[in-house]
């Protein structure tokens, strides 16, 4: 069964990029999460050190300004955390990324084995600097489509909260940064460490889900080779994501396969993915005012009847229904029960 990769005799490299205007809450939560999992594993296995495009004090949105350590060009680090900038409108969107233009060139020239993690509009910033070309990739919802007309050759998955696509990972949001940090320290540190830290540090998601779901987010995983096959089933087709295709994906038996997701999530295997690919579509209905046929499409489920039976089947809910009673916009008031589609 894979795990975390074992420690290498240098510690992984953080950059927490700071640019003029950013939102640095994250980046300090980022910080905070790396020593306190280093204290707790007692030896020092990654490092995050404040980059910038250059040196000097950098003023962040309402906030400190914070003195940058190394310039992207001269810190040589395993992977680069973009945090996100104050946006009113996507008209602001263009403006934004082009006074960030020595960043961005700093982050392109960069080896393309450098890691590059980025949520909330700092997504913007990592496809601007191509990081995200031929990519699988997310974004908060409201700013996903100015930034798929605009970078065309990244993947836009809708409906993910985190996309892992080799070098390149993307959360939506602004605490985008609790999920991507809690995936990425997970391939450094053992579990018992990372399960530690969660219980200290993490805080408890707002966001209003069905129950069913709850075997399937990722925070409650603490096994790394779970949140790989959940990662995997986010950016497959739901026709796609079988057994067979799952095992492969894990370089196990389909045997094995059921023992993993039985002993960490205590159901069938078969059950769990249809969940993991179902949570999407509830999550886009939740936070978007997507057509179902097209959240239907976009997730490969073949047809909206496919997507209406597996989540009346999960939740006891048709689409619509969630919709009302789970959407950003919801409010307490009667469901009304809808045909199926034929």
């Amino acid at each position: 069964m894979p795990v975390a990769s074992p420690p290498s005799t240098s510690p992984f490299r953080l950059g927490l990029v700071l640019f003029p205007g950013c939102m640095p809450a994250g980046l300090f939560a980022a910080g905070d999460m790396v020593r306190a999992c280093n204290l707790r594993a007692g030896r020092v296995q990654m490092t995050a050190t404040w980059v910038g495009a250059e040196l000097g004090e950098v003023p962040t949105h309402q906030g400190p300004s914070l003195r940058v350590q190394s310039t992207v060009a001269e810190a040589a680090c395993d992977a680069w955390l973009l945090p996100g900038l104050w946006l009113t409108s996507t008209a602001a969107l263009d403006g934004a990324v082009r006074a960030q233009g020595r960043l961005v060139d700093a982050l392109r020239a960069q080896p393309r084995r450098a890691q590059v993690w980025s949520y909330c509009a700092g997504v913007a910033l990592a496809a601007a600097a191509e990081r995200l070309d031929r990519h699988a990739a997310t974004a908060t919802w409201w700013l996903r489509p100015a930034l798929a007309a605009q970078f065309k050759r990244v993947r836009w998955q809708g409906g993910s909260d985190l996309v892992v696509d080799r070098h390149a990972i993307t959360a939506a949001g602004p605490g985008g940064y609790l999920p991507l940090m809690l995936d990425r320290l997970a391939q450094h540190f053992a579990d018992d460490v990372l399960q530690d830290v969660q219980e200290l540090l993490m805080l408890p998601s707002p966001r209003r889900r069905h129950p069913s779901f709850e075997p399937v987010e990722m925070m409650r995983l603490n096994d790394p080779a779970m949140r790989a096959l959940l990662a995997w089933a986010r950016c497959t087709p739901a026709q796609d994501v079988t057994l067979a295709g799952a095992a492969r994906q894990q370089s196990i038996s389909v045997r094995t396969l059921a023992r993993l997701v039985d002993r960490a999530a205590g159901m069938g295997a078969g059950e769990w993915l249809r969940l993991a690919k179902l949570s999407q579509a509830a999550e886009a209905l939740r936070s978007t005012r997507t057509p179902i046929k097209a959240i239907s499409e976009d997730l490969g489920f073949g047809s909206e009847a496919s997507l209406y039976r597996a989540l009346r089947a999960a939740t006891g809910m048709t689409p619509s229904a969630y919709r009302q009673a789970y959407g950003s916009t919801a409010r307490s008031r009667p469901i009304v029960a809808e045909r199926a589609p034929r």
